[in-house]
Formats: C-alpha cells, sequence, structure tokens
C-alpha cells in the first residue's frame, strides 16, 4: 500500500516537474536582415544549434529581401508574442532605435548580431570579423599582393552602415600608408550579386590596370571574382575581402581570391542565443573577456563596445571545401 502510495506521488512530482520546466521554457526570436541569402541561411543553422543545445525555443523570422520597413513589421510582431529575447541584425538602425528602445522597456531584451543595431538601446551583439582588425588584415594582405603600388576599388554593402564603415576606414588606413595605391572609388552593392557584379564589371572596363578589390561585404568576393574571369584578367587583379566558403571555393583554388576571410556566419548567431540565454538566466550577466561559448569557443569581447566578435580565418586551397557552406 504505502509502495503504491510512493509511486503515485513520485508519478505526481515528475509531472510537476515538467509542467515547471514546459512552463520556463524560453523562446528568443532571431530576425536577420533578410532570409535566402546562403549567409542568413547558416546563421538560422547557428541559432536552432543552439537552442538544441539549451533545450529552448528558436523562431527565425524575416522578409525575402531587405526592407526596414518590413522587417520593422516583422520585429514589431515578436514583440506582441511576448518572446523572451530578439536577437536583431538591423536593416537600418535608425529605423529600430525608438522599437527597440520601448521593447526593452516592456521586459523584451533586444540583442544584435552580425552587424547588430548600432546607436540603439541594444544589450549586446555577437559578430564576426571585428571590423577595425579584419579591415586591417583586408588592407595588408592587399597591399603585400599587390606589392604597395596600383588601383584599388572599395566594394560595401550599404552606405550609412557604421559596421561596414569602420571595417572600410580600417582598410581606407592602410591603404593611406601607400603612396603609390589609389582608390578609384567605392562602390555600394545593397548586397545584390547582379548588382554587385555589374559594378565590378564596369570598374574593369574603366580602369583596365585595377591592380585590387577590397571588399567589405561578402556580396562583393563573388563578384569581383566572376568579373575577372569575364575580363580574362585572372592572375592579374587582387581580390581581398570578408567571403563565404562553398561561395568561392572554385575561385580559391584557381588562384583568383587569395584573400577571402571565411566567417561561420552559424557562429554568431549560435554565440547571440548563448549571450540572450545567460542574461535571461543568470541574472542579466553579460560577457567578459576570456569567457568560452561551446562551439563559439572564446570570442573578442569589447566591453565598451558592448561587441563579442568570433575570429575569421584566411581561405586556402587547402582548408576551403572543411567548411562545409
Amino acid at each position: 500500500m504505502k509502495k503504491g502510495i510512493f509511486l503515485v506521488m513520485m508519478v505526481i512530482f515528475l509531472l510537476s516537474i515538467t509542467m515547471i520546466a514546459n512552463a520556463q521554457e524560453l523562446t528568443i526570436a532571431v530576425i536577420p536582415l533578410s532570409l535566402g541569402h546562403p549567409w542568413w541561411v547558416r546563421c538560422e543553422e547557428g541559432a536552432k544549434m543552439a537552442g538544441e543545445e539549451l533545450g529552448i525555443n528558436i523562431i527565425y523570422t524575416a522578409p525575402e529581401k531587405e526592407d526596414a520597413a518590413k522587417q520593422l513589421d516583422y520585429f514589431n510582431d515578436q514583440v506582441n508574442k511576448g518572446v523572451d529575447a530578439i536577437i536583431l541584425a538591423a536593416v537600418d538602425a535608425e529605423t529600430m532605435k525608438k522599437p527597440i528602445a520601448d521593447a526593452i522597456a516592456k521586459g523584451i531584451p533586444v540583442f544584435g548580431f552580425d552587424i547588430g543595431a548600432p546607436g540603439t538601446e541594444i544589450i549586446w551583439t555577437a559578430s564576426g570579423w571585428e571590423p577595425a582588425q579584419s579591415g586591417t588584415n583586408i588592407g595588408e594582405g592587399l597591399a603585400k599582393e599587390i606589392g604597395g603600388k596600383g588601383k584599388v576599388a572599395l566594394i560595401t554593402a550599404g552606405l550609412g552602415q557604421p559596421y561596414l564603415e569602420k571595417r572600410q576606414k580600417a582598410i581606407e588606413a592602410v591603404l593611406a600608408q601607400y603612396p603609390d595605391i589609389s582608390i578609384v572609388g567605392l562602390y555600394a552593392n545593397d548586397n545584390d550579386y547582379e548588382k554587385a557584379l555589374s559594378q565590378c564589371e564596369s570598374v574593369l572596363l574603366a580602369h583596365p590596370d585595377l591592380a585590387g578589390f577590397a571588399s567589405t561585404t561578402t556580396t562583393g568576393i563573388p563578384a569581383a571574382a566572376q568579373a575577372i574571369i569575364n575580363a580574362g584578367l585572372e592572375g592579374k587583379v587582387a581580390v581581398w575581402g570578408v567571403s563565404m566558403p562553398k561561395q568561392n571555393a572554385d575561385y580559391v583554388k584557381n588562384g583568383i581570391v587569395k584573400g577571402g576571410l571565411a566567417l561561420d556566419s552559424a557562429q554568431m548567431t549560435y554565440l547571440g542565443v548563448r549571450i540572450a540565454y545567460d542574461y535571461l538566466t543568470k541574472d542579466k550577466v553579460l560577457p567578459v573577456p576570456g569567457n568560452e561559448y561551446g562551439w563559439a569557443e572564446v570570442p573578442v569581447t569589447d566591453i565598451e563596445e558592448k561587441f563579442s566578435y568570433v575570429p575569421d580565418t584566411l581561405l586556402t586551397p587547402e582548408n576551403v571545401d572543411t567548411f562545409g557552406f
């Protein structure tokens, strides 16, 4: 009899624990600039990987194309649904400034990933390719490959994005140290490959003696490489910038791209979810230098800027196929 009562009580206890666990299960919404681009597809994988490890729900949602107004609608929808936290890469930080502040005031902490939302009340951003350091790496690598002289074209995604501007300024600062290097222009492609390809082809047509391209954004590398092939200038124009591995594998293997700095974008969202989870479950704890975050390892953390950066890797013919994305 006593044994039967004990078993019933144990069942009730276990059910209670399960109900409490379910009630406490967290939901974090991750909102990229858009969907469909391989970069953002990989970001979804990283966010969900962290979600599975932590036992929480991940909602990954955004417009099909970059659109600040539509992204705001998606953001507001998640706020209205009462998610526990939001991790955002803002198309336009100014557009999101008040909505982010309002969400935080309602008790929904907002974090960033990738470019985050500079100038807003965003709590912390998980990123990669620390902008100044990656820009320095791009500039130094390009200058070395072209022998410290020649014409260079700069490629970026959208003008006015502080994160990309910081990388751009770092590239420019390095190139300015070489009196025989001149920058022929800055070309913004809105992360549109066809637009970037057309721009690069036009640059090569206007400057057939161009020495190299330097890109602050992943779209620029494959566009520049293909434009070089189309112009029959293989081996004559250097290409440096942040890069997606699989997208550029052939260009790396045939030597057209020697300066692709790779980042597994999944590690950014993985890190972002881990940071948000710690904040929600550990009394608003935030990253400090030296913290380890599982698969994201030990990121470079800038407390003043409220950013944690996953390090990058130079793509080579030997390692480019090891990334798998």
